[in-house]
């Protein structure tokens, strides 16, 4: 019997049984928690080193907790942790092994958990209205133009500089770091999915492989972060977009006017600068969200030095924030970002900003109509003065 299939094929029959649990008084969900750990997600994912049911409980001397000679005693837990992890102390045991964070009894874990799951919900979900009632808007626009009901708009020909190639490089590294990381964690998270049975199909090496890219990407996101802090701290461009990128009172103000135009309550519609607030709330959540992603990761990838220092319940907390934060940034990538960059009738079928560097003038007037006159009239006051 393969060592990834020892606690499913082993332990789960029984420890997954109800009447089984009654029957002897054993704790519900112990073998769904150990599912739901990293060393159950691993087993399942397939990882032969990782530890299994009897790595802990041992095979022939399996024994209740509170037996002293038990190896899950809470006076032998630091000797048994440390068999796999070299220097374990007393830190490692502060917290639940068998982890059910539905349950209140875990308390801050309870909580991260529900809290996280709220702002999933009230986040992701506004991010899903804001833009359905921004596209049925443009889209009935659209609709009444080419059935000749309103007349179309003129619109200005040529090019504008969007993004230089410098920031189309650091967009780049983001996007394809961002990519590998969301498919490698996901991979581990969801072990039976479909898609992750097709990419463990190519290789029998694929957790390890998961493993390593998914380091190596995390490591090219927080250098691709760190160098956009100096750019934008150092060089002038830089400077300028961070000023154009700072919330302002003006932006909770075109949230609402956008918000009454685009459900007819309102004929005027919001003029946006540069940066509106669409951008300014992506990038500040982006920023945020590398903080977040790059701390917990950290103390989950050195998982020896920060269990010793924050303890298991530490450890666990930074594993449930990794994991819904991963949850969120992902969903408001495919809410918010795809629609403004490909769905959003102003722009599609992309906004090519992102490899060319340029969008049009039309869009210009669309989408940053301030900044078009402002650029307009830049030129005019040149040519007047030439």
């Amino acid at each position: 019997m393969a060592p990834t299939n020892v606690s499913a094929q082993v332990c789960a029959s029984c420890h997954t049984s109800v009447a089984l649990n009654q029957k002897y008084g054993l704790p519900p969900g112990r073998f769904q928690s150990f599912a739901d750990s990293y060393h159950g997600l691993a087993s399942r994912a397939g990882s032969a080193e990782v530890a299994n049911c009897a790595s802990c409980h041992g095979v022939h001397n399996i024994k209740p907790s509170s037996d002293p000679t038990s190896t899950i005693h809470k006076a032998n837990l630091v000797a048994t942790c440390g068999k796999c992890h070299p220097g374990a102390g007393e830190n490692f045991t502060k917290g639940t092994v068998h982890v059910l964070m539905e349950s209140k009894d875990e308390g801050i874990l309870y909580w991260v958990r529900r809290i996280y799951i709220w702002l999933i919900v009230t986040i992701v979900g506004g991010m899903f209205l804001h833009n359905l009632f921004d596209f049925v808007k443009k889209s009935r626009i659209e609709l009444a133009i080419r059935k000749g009901r309103i007349p179309a708009p003129h619109r200005p020909t040529g090019e504008y500089p969007r993004m230089s190639l410098n920031e189309r490089t650091q967009h780049w590294l983001l996007m394809t770091s961002f990519i590998v990381l969301v498919v490698t964690g996901f991979m581990l998270r969801f072990p039976d999915a479909w898609w992750v049975l097709l990419i463990r199909g190519l290789s029998e090496h694929a957790f390890e492989l998961r493993g390593l890219l998914h380091r190596i990407a995390g490591v090219i996101m927080i250098g691709a972060g760190l160098y956009h802090a100096g750019y934008v701290a150092i060089s002038r461009r830089g400077r300028r977009v961070l000023l154009d990128l700072l919330p302002s009172v003006q932006d909770v103000r075109d949230a609402w006017r956008l918000t009454r135009y685009n459900l007819g309550l309102s004929a005027a519609k919001p003029q946006f600068h540069r940066f509106g607030y669409p951008e300014k709330a992506e990038y500040w959540a982006l920023v945020w969200g590398i903080v977040v992603m790059a701390g917990t990761g950290f103390i989950l990838w050195f998982n020896n030095f920060f269990l010793n220092l924050l303890t298991k319940q530490g450890w666990d907390i930074a594993r449930a924030i990794h994991y819904y934060e991963a949850i969120l940034a992902t969903l408001s990538i495919l809410v918010w970002h795809f629609y403004f960059v490909i769905f959003n009738p102003s722009v599609y079928p992309i906004n090519p900003a992102w490899w060319a560097g340029t969008i049009s003038a039309g869009q210009m007037e669309e989408e940053h109509p301030l900044e078009l006159a402002e650029l307009l009239a830049a030129e005019a006051e040149k040519d007047a003065e030439a």
